[in-house]
């Protein structure tokens, strides 16, 4: 209980801040412009960013994923706020084997050596919520052992319990209240966390996605060993690679990176248009590229699954961007709940699609859609929040795979044979 109340005590005094924040930034933009309020602005983010990063890093668990999860947002937050938070994106101090050996083997309810040949002490990775070890099973076979964290579950449920009242503060406030639901992303947020915390359920995941592409020989999904996974363990098949944002290597190895980009984007179409069944964490690490132009997708805690009139709506939406259809794409704007009032954004709209059919960045068209959730133009849905988050992912990885390449010529090129395949029932 007491750990529970300090740690509680540093999340709603970090949020408290945030909202002080937010009012000063208010407070400024009546009485400064220019120069000197986008200088007041940076300073008070900067600020903000360095918070969050000392927090995350005194409290570890969620809210490293917190803070992990804004960190990626520059479509959304500013960029003197979010570049703060870089140092979360790297490897987290992991948890040591002597702890972590008779944990497993809690879990395992066996002895380590009776199960593997071999087990490395120091993990391969180590996240937030979990770490990866490499071994050997008896056969002979290399797999990757997927361990969260010991008491992570105590853990998340305290600190998941603090972002709970900290969203109920936020109504208090009209000014965020109109900017989005807080109460309802606390609520998608905890979901996904919990279904991380689940290495059952990612199991689950891991068996749809391979079924999915299971005649697509460029996608690889890794095999799990479903005798020996447990709600804390995931023991799948090792896979190495090479990073997809590795362009030094890829390109040493004869790699061309405009096919990769195309793969890559073919894939996220087909589960975001077809199957309505995505992968909301492809962020560098979780996409590695293996011989004869393949992807291999990793780390399949974090999904969004769409009903079928969701689906028919985003495919919609990608149409009517693509054609140029204003009027279309304000009326999806508006059944997805982005809009309130068509006329009022129709000339917004109409701004982002000249920048789109112009850009030659991939990450410039997602720059422009997060200005437009900046300024307060489209209400941001709490629903589709990881969904956009993917998106920014998806978009930042293209850039860097293909930088002088135009997102146009990547749809032109994916697109229509996608929007060929009929919606999975």
């Amino acid at each position: 209980m007491k750990i529970k109340l300090i740690r509680r005590f540093f999340i709603i005094r970090l949020a408290l801040s945030f909202i002080f924040d937010f009012w000063r930034i208010g407070f400024l933009k009546k009485r400064l412009q220019g120069e000197h309020l986008e200088e007041a602005i940076n300073r008070i983010c900067a600020y903000a960013g360095i918070r969050m990063r000392n927090t995350a890093f005194r409290l570890e668990g969620i809210i490293v994923k917190v803070g992990q999860f804004l960190s990626m947002r520059e479509d959304l937050l500013p960029k003197a706020f979010t570049e703060q938070l870089t140092d979360l994106q790297d490897a987290m101090p992991p948890v040591p084997f002597s702890k972590m050996k008779p944990y497993l083997e809690k879990e395992l309810n066996q002895r380590l050596e009776s199960i593997f040949d071999r087990f490395e002490k120091n993990p391969i990775a180590a996240a937030s919520l979990a770490q990866v070890h490499k071994a050997m099973l008896k056969d002979g076979s290399v797999v990757a052992v997927k361990v969260i964290r010991p008491n992570m579950e105590k853990i998340a449920k305290a600190d998941l319990d603090s972002l709970g009242l900290v969203a109920k503060i936020t109504k208090l406030f009209p000014s965020l209240r109109r900017k989005m639901n807080f109460v309802q992303l606390h609520l998608e947020f905890s979901q996904s966390i919990l279904r991380e915390l689940d290495c059952r359920q990612e199991l689950i995941h891991l068996q749809r996605f391979s079924a999915m592409f299971e005649g697509d020989q460029r996608i690889k999904i890794p095999y799990a060993y479903q005798e020996y996974t447990t709600k804390r363990i995931l023991v799948m098949e090792f896979i190495e690679g090479i990073r997809v944002t590795d362009r030094t290597r890829l390109h040493s190895l004869g790699v061309n990176t405009t096919v990769i980009a195309e793969i890559l984007l073919k894939a996220y179409f087909l589960q975001l248009f077809v199957y309505g069944f995505i992968h909301v964490d492809p962020h560098p690490g979780n996409l590695l590229i293996l011989s004869n132009h393949r992807i291999c997708m990793l780390d399949f805690g974090m999904v969004d699954e769409l009903s079928m009139d969701e689906v028919t709506l985003f495919r919609r939406l990608f149409q009517s961007i693509f054609l140029g259809d204003l009027n279309e794409i304000l009326s999806v704007l508006a059944e997805l709940g982005f809009v309130s009032n068509k006329e009022a954004v129709r000339p917004i709209i109409c701004q982002f699609l000249d920048q789109f059919s112009e850009t030659t960045s991939p990450r410039d068209t997602t720059a422009e859609f997060g200005s437009l959730l900046r300024k307060n133009h489209l209400q941001l849905q709490a629903k589709y929040m990881f969904l956009l988050r993917s998106l920014g992912f998806m978009m930042s990885t293209l850039k860097r795979l293909t930088p002088n390449t135009s997102i146009f010529d990547l749809l032109i090129r994916v697109g229509p044979e996608v929007f060929r395949r009929d919606r999975e029932k």
